[in-house]
């Protein structure tokens, strides 16, 4: 479900939600201080011009590289005497670079932590300069990681520091709804401890490395995650609700106000945006699409994630760093509309999940 709730129904654009959800009960010491769906022809817009060549060289690749091979992978990461399959971090669908510069040309891209000559990767883990004649691009993105405004706010908006009481810290995404329940959004592993918490626990806002505190900074209570799988099966999504106080959150980002009312397919080329808790506002632009991407998630271990989002800052400041994780990305001088939910990334690359699909999965809408 990828329904909005409109200015209208929110009482004419007046910020109080009270009387138009159910209120939840949080621990005694909490101090308070109509969109349209995207139908299928958009939904399939993310793969935009993309030809069915091009997904299905990607899809070679993914499964050599990716699929195919995630015990050695895993193997390889306490030590080798070569760059292998755990120096290959994702596939995607991109634009060909020659020096720097994107050429314009549609290719397959292999995202790696980093080059090396062909002498030294290990034969099987070579990329090919294309693939049943599509060509290839080799990009390296250092190492991707799940990723950390860190005030206290009531209501609070979009855009600022949350967490799991158990977790450090990570970014309310925006609010979502199912039919009087209102809940905030962000990752698994920022309201559920990467699988490992359990239904009713308490939400903080600020995360605790910000100083968020149980009773006190209490703003939730988880509700419902998406597990992640970390035993090599693919996963689409990092993502998770917990049931809100209408009297304690907004339904506005802190940086770019209210969220717009189309969920918006992402295409290669296109400009985002993102509020998040470390790096606040960045602004940048989708690089890949489709992509396969592995994340590591320190003891957790490492997961695969498949029909990912690929984006690339448009300035010299980095898109996303730890703490982001959980940020709306929303399109760029064009109504705020969702794109995106940032989970992880590299210094020079951020991952996302698609919106449709997170929305689908926990079967919510956005409150705009």
């Amino acid at each position: 479900m990828s329904e909005f709730l409109s200015p209208k129904e929110t009482g004419g654009g007046d910020d109080s939600l009270e009387g138009r959800f159910d209120d939840i009960e949080l621990p005694e010491g909490t101090e308070e201080g109509p969109g349209e769906a995207m139908d299928d022809s958009q939904a399939e817009a993310q793969r935009g011009d993309i030809s069915q060549r091009l997904l299905d060289a990607q899809a070679e690749l993914e499964e050599k590289l990716i699929l195919s091979v995630v015990d050695q992978a895993m193997a390889a990461e306490s030590g080798t005497d070569s760059y292998g399959f755990e120096n290959v971090l994702g596939v995607g669908i991109g634009e060909k670079s020659t020096g720097g510069r994107a050429t314009g040309q549609q290719c397959v891209v292999v995202y790696v932590m980093s080059k090396a000559s062909d002498q030294q990767i290990h034969p099987e883990a070579l990329v090919p300069t294309e693939v049943n004649g599509v060509a290839t691009d080799v990009i390296a993105t250092g190492e991707i990681q799940a990723l950390s405004f860190r005030g206290r706010y009531r209501p609070a908006p979009g855009g600022v520091s949350i967490a799991h009481v158990a977790v450090t810290a990570g970014t309310l995404g925006c609010l979502v709804y199912r039919a009087r329940l209102l809940y905030v959004l962000s990752n698994n592993h920022v309201l559920a401890n990467c699988n490992r918490a359990r239904m009713g626990d308490l939400i903080v806002q600020p995360g605790p490395y910000d100083g968020g505190r149980a009773p006190r900074d209490v703003i939730a209570r988880l509700s419902q995650f998406i597990p992640i799988n970390f035993s090599g099966q693919p996963n689409e999504v990092d993502c998770a609700i917990a049931q809100t106080s209408p009297r304690l959150v907004r339904p506005q980002n802190i940086s770019y106000g209210r969220i717009g009312s189309m969920i918006t397919a992402g295409r290669i080329g296109l400009p985002v945006k993102k509020a998040g808790r470390t790096t606040q506002l960045t602004k940048g632009r989708i690089t890949g699409l489709h992509a396969t991407i592995r994340v590591g998630y320190g003891t957790p271990g490492t997961a695969i994630f498949t029909d990912q989002l690929v984006i690339q800052s448009t300035t010299k400041l980095p898109f996303s760093a730890g703490g982001d994780s959980g940020s709306l990305i929303v399109t760029d001088m064009t109504a705020n509309n969702p794109v995106g939910l940032l989970f992880a990334g590299s210094a020079t690359h951020t991952i996302a999940n698609s919106i449709k699909t997170v929305l689908g999965r926990l079967n919510v809408r956005i409150l705009s």
